[in-house]
């Protein structure tokens, strides 16, 4: 399979780096061996090239700013066959044959060569020691043929994928202007006792070249705009909130009025929040969750290691058998009415950019659209080419992470899309809120929301005799695992979508607005250990 993107030519400097990894790849897959050990069946070079712009920001003054170039390399091995080799083991896993270094910046043939001779001595002597330990595992234990017999590593035909993407403007002094700018916005709040603008734009491409014969071209880019403020209650309680946005490029954001607007918003409600009664007693029964807060929560419970749609494989040696989603493959693990699909290469929806598409993943597959939950039924999990019990093929999600100091990667959806049945509409889910409440014998029921683009969820007080909501604090909600989510009462027929990073990989949620959930745990704050307000008030009361 071939991929060319824009322009099939490789530019000079790219054709330095990729001349060094075969290079080095081709001589050490010829002649790479210690002492009779076992020899690498395959290795891995990447190497990342990038630049980076940060600004910080407090109160219309600037705190920070950065803008450079950067390189990293590196290398993974595997020794012994794919059927039997040195990962799947508690001191080997996926990572742990590898080495990571600088690269350099320039197209200095001889010393990436050099960094990835070195580097790959590196990554096969702890491969060779990882294998050594897995053997001496599996002679200790009465492992079932079934471990045995699954293979440690998938073999994939050779891939040639070398997209690009356009030219990153990175528009330094626009940039900044946005984070004096929106930073300045909260002088005018004293009682917002500390508040930080961060914006940072990343662009660059990872080089990567196996043994196997693929060549990969993956380009990275990412601009991040981050507001973070707190303030505290009279009582003492730090109240904060945290505004986000995320694009490929300065179209893909909102405005600068649209920004300083929100963080506008943004401290008002802080203001607001502060001076809202406290939340009378722990709570156990329905709740709602709207907007970001309920993608949070979905996510969160949809994307863990072992009880999300992420496929697990437990390591030999690991001290028994854990917990793993493939036993309910086929089973109820939400409500009948939900389907979710990881559609990696949907790149908008509805005119809304989507930034965890992607085309091609950090192992050379295209992903395709996968149903992973269908009317509430478990039917497949995402897999890398690592084996599972149950799923074998790759599926084409490990993604490259948006870490710029390393080169990482992460199995991930990219496009999450959930979808409801049976949508209703926002009156008809507040009244099944209200009537699952009265049911509980209880006078009053929760909304959990937060602002637009905002993280932090606020707790709103419903009153179940004329749905009236006030909001209240000091109130934590409990885990909101994929159990809670399997005990729905009703689903929006309303659709948002949410740009998020999750393990610093970029993910595009598209999902209902809300949702009504059967029980849930909230649990009313100690404040009993809180700092008292500061003895003298912030300067910034002082006119000058």
């Amino acid at each position: 399979m071939c991929i060319f993107d824009l322009t099939y030519a490789q530019t000079d400097k790219e054709q330095v780096i990729f001349k060094a990894m075969s290079d080095e790849l081709r001589r050490n897959t010829d002649s790479l061996q210690l002492q009779e050990r076992e020899t690498p069946f395959f290795i891995q070079y990447a190497v990342q090239r990038g630049r980076i712009f940060q600004v910080q920001a407090t109160l219309g003054a600037l705190t920070g700013v950065n803008d450079f170039q950067l390189g990293n390399m590196s290398v993974q091995t595997l020794v012994g066959t794919y059927q039997m080799s040195n990962i799947n083991h508690t001191t080997a896993d996926y990572r742990t044959g590898s080495a990571a270094d600088s690269s350099p910046i320039d197209d200095n043939y001889r010393e990436i060569r050099r960094r990835l001779w070195l580097l790959t001595d590196q990554a096969y002597k702890r491969a060779i020691e990882a294998y050594s330990n897995k053997m001496a595992a599996i002679k200790r234990q009465n492992l079932p043929a079934e471990v045995l017999e699954l293979p440690d590593f998938t073999h994939l035909q050779p891939t040639t994928s070398l997209q690009s993407a356009p030219v990153m403007n990175f528009e330094q002094e626009y940039w900044k202007k946005m984070a004096l700018d929106c930073s300045a916005v909260l002088k005018k709040y004293p009682v917002i006792y500390g508040s930080n603008v961060g914006i940072e734009v990343y662009s660059g491409n990872v080089y990567s070249l196996n043994s196997e014969g693929t060549q990969l071209r993956h380009p990275v880019r990412l601009i991040a705009v981050v507001v973070n403020a707190y303030t505290k209650s009279a009582d003492g309680e730090e109240l904060s909130d945290k505004l986000s946005w995320y694009g490929h490029s300065k179209d893909e954001l909102p405005s600068a009025k649209e920004i300083t607007d929100a963080v506008n918003a943004m401290a008002s409600n802080l203001l607001a929040l502060s001076a809202a009664p406290l939340m009378e007693e722990s709570y156990t029964g329905p709740v709602m969750l709207e907007g970001e807060v309920l993608a949070s929560a979905m996510t969160a419970g949809l994307l863990s290691q072992q009880t999300g749609l992420i496929a697990y494989r437990t390591p030999i040696n690991s001290g028994g058998i854990q917990k793993s989603m493939e036993d309910r493959l086929n089973l109820k693990i939400l409500s009948a009415d939900i389907s979710i699909k990881s559609v990696p290469q949907m790149e908008n929806y509805n005119g809304q950019r989507l930034i965890g598409s992607y085309r091609m993943d950090a192992e050379g597959i295209a992903p395709s659209e996968l149903l992973l939950v269908e009317n509430g039924m478990l039917r497949t999990l995402l897999c890398d080419r690592v084996p599972k019990k149950k799923i074998k093929t790759p599926t084409g999600n490990r993604t490259y992470t948006y870490q710029p100091m390393s080169i990482s990667s992460s199995v991930t959806p990219g496009v999450l899309l959930i979808e409801t049945s049976q949508g209703q509409s926002p009156a008809e889910l507040k009244e099944k809120l209200i009537n699952a409440a009265k049911e509980e014998g209880l006078n009053y029921a929760y909304i959990m929301r937060c602002q637009p683009n905002g993280r932090n969820a606020v707790l709103y007080k419903v009153q179940t005799t004329d749905g009236s909501e006030s909001p209240v604090r000091a109130g934590a909600l409990s885990a909101t695992g994929l159990n809670r989510l399997k005990r729905a009462l009703g689903t929006s027929n309303q659709v948002e979508v949410a740009n998020m990073m999750v393990g610093n990989a970029p993910l595009s949620v598209i999902y209902p607005q809300a949702m009504v959930i059967e029980e849930v745990e909230i649990e009313k704050k100690n404040l009993q250990n809180t700092s008292k307000l500061p003895a003298v008030s912030n300067p910034l009361n002082d006119k000058p």
